[in-house]
């Protein structure tokens, strides 16, 4: 029974994440970001960059118009996933090395995500266990007397929405048949999708996926009573840390999809840490900002389809 996602179960089912890597599709100067408003994983690097203070080049890539699978992104990232980060030219991939190279390479001069030794251990755990949460699986899957919000209400049921991507990924595969590094990113993608897809549509894999998923907030429970958020400070130090970043994006998330009534109490401490998450500077702007559906994916969607209908719009 697969209760975490493809990434962190199946590594060699993927290409290994890129650190600091020279690629020549990418930009050659200057900070970009690759990202979708509404990825969660997105959402946790961009409160990272405003975190930091860095400033950053968007680049929206559009799910709803998979443009995550264009040729010209999969040449950056091959594993055909949000977000993705190019500092002069160079490709990070994989969103908690993506935070690691960035708190390393800016944090310090910010005095921004400075733990101590002992501290980085406990944060590293929790950033581990926030990563592990099948949050593709919840958000898709059917989950009995939840109703999922809009956009994510219409693509969920019968793993349609992942079977229309196998079926587009199939069509890739043959037209890029002759191209060995495309045909290989497609073709490993279309792997994570279908077990993915198995994933949700078992018999009884989403109640257990729930269940799995209350017992790892039922333990950030018994973190932030015992550790130092109820001491003032924060998860798993004193300082806010890229465990916090990774816990708010995850809460926010559960939060939105209506799961929070099955996950932890209105009055429990969960709901103070999240209240003290939520009013972080640097996540209103990475995360609530991004996240009004209409201006950031509706009609941004719109105009790329119109576009790319026309012969104007190119790829990535």
């Amino acid at each position: 029974m697969r209760l975490k996602p493809v990434y962190v179960t199946d590594p060699n089912l993927v290409d290994a994440p890129l650190t600091d890597m020279p690629n020549q599709w990418a930009p050659a100067k200057g900070i970009h970001l690759y990202h979708f408003p509404l990825s969660l994983d997105s959402q946790k690097v961009r409160q990272g960059l405003e975190e930091l203070g860095v400033q950053w080049q968007s680049h929206p890539i559009l799910l709803p118009a998979q443009q995550q699978f264009s040729p010209g992104y999969v040449r950056l990232n091959s594993r055909c996933v949000v977000p993705t980060l190019v500092i002069d030219g160079r490709v990070t991939t994989d969103t908690i090395n993506i935070l690691n190279l960035l708190a390393a390479r800016f944090g310090p001069a910010n005095q921004c995500f400075d733990v101590s030794e002992e501290e980085a251990e406990s944060v590293n755990h929790w950033v581990d266990r926030a990563a592990g949460l099948f949050i593709e699986a919840l958000t898709y899957g059917d989950v009995e007397g939840v109703k999922k919000p809009f956009p994510i209400g219409n693509a969920t049921g019968s793993g349609r929405y992942h079977q229309d991507k196998v079926e587009l990924l199939s069509g890739l595969i043959e037209t890029y048949k002759n191209d060995p590094t495309l045909r290989s990113a497609y073709e490993k993608k279309r792997a994570v999708i279908e077990a993915t897809k198995g994933a949700m549509v078992t018999p009884g894999q989403i109640p257990a996926i729930v269940s799995a998923t209350k017992a790892e907030l039922a333990a950030l429970e018994t973190q932030l009573d015992a550790g130092p958020f109820n001491n003032g400070g924060w998860l798993a130090s004193d300082a806010f840390s890229l465990a916090d970043v990774q816990w708010s994006a995850v809460l926010y998330r559960l939060q939105w999809l209506g799961l929070q009534p099955l996950l932890w109490e209105n009055d429990s401490i969960i709901s103070a840490y999240t209240k003290r998450l939520f009013a972080q500077a640097s996540f209103q702007a990475g995360v609530v900002q991004w996240s009004k559906v209409g201006r950031k994916v509706i009609l941004p969607t719109i105009r790329y389809k119109v576009l790319k209908a026309l012969g104007l719009k190119r790829d990535v």
